[in-house]
């Protein structure tokens, strides 16, 4: 059965996009019921601000039920995944909020949508973006690789839900989140709907009701589970013709049970690595000795760490032992990266990696638009998450000015930055 539904939702959506005007489009690219269907579903759910500068005729070919790039938290530097990226449309976006120095993936079954989105992407000189083939039941990714997964109404095309949720949960980073648009139900549709292919391929009849998606999120692992309705569809308005098969019975059971939905959860954020388990957390001023004896012990200078406590990040054990710790100091939009150390005990475990993408990204949330460091030995390390060697005279002066660090020779270090958006 879940085989025949795949070829059945593949079918629909290649000769969708081959006729480039999508199920949100025109009756010529689907069942006159299934596009009225989707057309209700799918339209007017992105911006012209959103897409300006992208190629015309993406929203005609999205057939998503929302917007996951508009709901989703996205930050400089992260790598995201859509699951059925279709067009490309989500992924062109979120590569867009990531920036240059993040990375988007689109994965998708049908080799005729990878074919469009690829085109869209050399249209669009987006290049932070790569498109992959394959079946969201089985990710063409590794383990702990993805910051964020969205997916704009594919998840319920899925016969293998729990499957799509398991390999999601592996993908994510510890600590990362899914956010996707879904459609959902709030009360079980007739048999006779859920049996029939064409509105499975049309988003309706493979999905899940509300408490049952939360229960399958909680049951693969996820955390911090919500379901947010963002659309409600009066079953007549979708398209009478589908139903038309249904008694009157049906129908009022069917009324108000379709609706769209934001569906977000996070991987909790305990780090296994060569036998430690260890989470990324915001240090408080519980956490200052034992940051003060690292950063003495290592050498470097513990001014200002009082102060600026509440933007450092550490890793800890479960026990709450200090493995690593990365400070911050901020001057408006501006921040300055200090006092990254790993225990020597634990170092080249990839906890110093995590540690500078969670500043990084902690950075981006908090509204800074640009990070400078001094370091004297890490100048090769810092390149790989993207800085670059500037004079010293280009940190801002605001920074300098309140930064305990400001009296460090000159002579003795590099300056480096990072632009974040």
């Amino acid at each position: 059965m879940s085989d025949t539904i795949r070829e059945v939702v593949r079918k629909k959506y290649a000769k969708a996009i081959t006729g480039k005007k999508g199920c949100c489009g025109g009756s010529s690219c689907c069942d006159t019921s299934l596009s009225k269907a989707t057309q209700k579903i799918t339209g007017n759910l992105y911006s012209e601000s959103e897409v300006q500068g992208l190629p015309e005729d993406m929203i005609a070919t999205s057939f998503g039920c929302g917007n996951p790039t508009a709901l989703a938290d996205l930050y400089s530097g992260e790598t995201v995944l859509d699951l059925g990226s279709g067009a490309g449309l989500d992924v062109l976006l979120s590569a867009r909020r990531v920036g240059p120095n993040g990375k988007a993936y689109g994965l998708d079954m049908t080799d005729e949508m990878l074919a469009e989105a690829r085109q869209n992407q050399k249209k669009s000189g987006i290049t932070n973006v790569e498109f992959l083939k394959g079946h969201i039941e089985d990710i063409p990714l590794p383990d702990n690789s993805i910051d964020v997964i969205i997916s704009n109404c594919v998840i319920n095309l899925s016969a293998d839900k729990d499957k799509v949720l398991k390999e999601c949960f592996r993908v994510l980073k510890p600590g990362g989140r899914i956010a996707v648009s879904d459609i959902v139900l709030k009360k079980p549709l007739p048999l006779n709907v859920q049996q029939d292919l064409i509105a499975w391929a049309g988003c309706i009849a493979g999905a899940l009701k509300d408490t049952e998606y939360q229960d399958k999120l909680k049951d693969v692992g996820f955390e911090n589970i919500e379901v947010q309705v963002t659309r409600v569809y009066d079953i007549t308005d979708i398209g009478i013709e589908m139903f038309s098969h249904l008694s009157e019975v049906e129908l009022a059971q069917a009324e108000g049970a379709v609706v769209s939905a934001f569906i977000r959860a996070r991987k909790p954020k305990v780090i296994a690595v060569n036998g430690i388990d260890y989470e990324i957390r915001q240090a408080t001023a519980n956490d200052l000795t034992k940051v003060q004896e690292l950063l003495t012990r290592a050498g470097l200078p513990t001014d200002g760490v009082d102060d600026n406590i509440k933007h450092f990040l550490v890793a800890t054990t479960k026990n709450n032992k200090l493995l690593a710790v990365i400070g911050m100091e901020q001057a408006g939009a501006h921040g300055l990266l200090r006092s990254l150390i790993c225990d020597p005990n634990f170092s080249k475990q990839g906890i110093a990696n995590e540690l500078v993408k969670a500043a990084i990204a902690s950075a981006a949330k908090d509204g800074i638009k640009r990070l400078y460091l001094l370091t004297q030995t890490a100048e090769r390390y810092m390149k790989r998450f993207g800085f670059q060697t500037i004079e010293r005279q280009e940190i801002p002066g605001d920074l300098l000015k309140q930064s305990k660090l400001n009296t460090a020779c000159p002579t003795c270090g590099t300056c480096m930055s990072l632009e974040l958006g």
